[in-house]
């Protein structure tokens, strides 16, 4: 696994405008729940193994006509924990991502969740509540915007040989760009020195649109990028650039191969009733 060296792109990756990601805070943060620390424990994970079906496969049968994997080999030059990150298209991102995983790795994956929207206590129209997301969905909050504070709970875990999934751009993208990525990943990368895999995920945009409160059957991707290691020292802000750029040329090209598609099939009416879910 090749090593990245950012020691001497402080001041270019520095100068990056930062976008403050909205959220819906109050400042009683006792309605706010988790994170649960026992969602690791053996017992925990028996349950989130158990109830997988119910609260992934079947979600995703449904949503997706055709799943297409690629870069599952890139997960065989992980020997342990490592950070997850993955552009945000939409609700269904981590149950798709997670369906995918080999067992052995999906078992230690966490996933971070915005503690205002997902983790609140009390929340009438809140369907899956915040102990179920930890011990079902393996979901643990992050609190946006809370700096230091926002990472507590992902270090904790990766102190424990956890893995852990963040989306860096902290919001669903809204554009046909991806968004500015917050420096998370990075400083938890080095610090724990642990891999930074990308993920980029394509077609759940569609599936499940931004606003949405139901998805329609579509087709969807999943691309697991090679495995980045920063060396000791490296720069967290060059870091995050690293990672949006190898995300980003994945994006370009996704978006210009549709864009092509959309051209020669303009007009054709076909439709693909496939159902098939294979990894290329």
């Amino acid at each position: 696994m090749p090593v990245v060296s950012l020691t001497s792109s402080r001041t270019t990756a520095g100068q990056r405008r930062v976008k403050k990601v909205p959220t819906l805070y109050e400042k009683d943060t006792s309605k706010y729940a988790g994170p649960h620390a026992w969602q690791v424990s053996w017992w925990a994970k028996l349950i989130r193994k158990a109830w997988h079906r119910r609260t992934y496969t079947r979600w995703v049968d449904a949503a997706c006509s055709d799943l297409q994997v690629t870069g599952l080999e890139h997960l065989e030059q992980i020997p342990g924990p490592c950070i997850f990150v993955a552009n945000h298209q939409s609700h269904l991102d981590t149950l798709v991502f997670h369906e995918v995983l080999p067992p052995k790795i999906r078992k230690q994956v966490f996933y971070g969740a915005a503690q205002d929207r997902w983790f609140v206590r009390g929340k009438k129209k809140m369907i899956l509540k915040p102990w179920y997301q930890s011990l079902a969905l393996g979901n643990f909050p992050i609190l946006r915007g809370g700096g230091e504070r926002a990472l507590r709970y992902a270090s904790w875990l990766l102190k424990r040989k956890q893995t852990v999934f963040l989306f860096p751009e902290g919001t669903r993208a809204t554009s046909g760009e991806l968004g500015e990525f917050k420096h998370g990943a990075s400083i938890l990368a080095l610090e724990h020195d642990v891999p930074i895999v990308p993920v980029y995920l394509s077609g759940l945009k569609n599936i499940r649109p931004k606003g949405s409160q139901a998805a329609i059957t579509g087709q969807a991707g999943v691309e697991i990028l090679p495995p980045v290691v920063f060396s000791p020292g490296s720069d967290v802000a060059a870091a995050t650039e690293c990672i949006r750029r190898r995300m980003n040329r994945v994006h370009v090209a996704h978006m210009t191969h549709m864009t092509h598609m959309t051209h020669i099939t303009k007009g054709d009416g076909a439709e693909n009733t496939s159902g098939a879910r294979h990894a290329a």
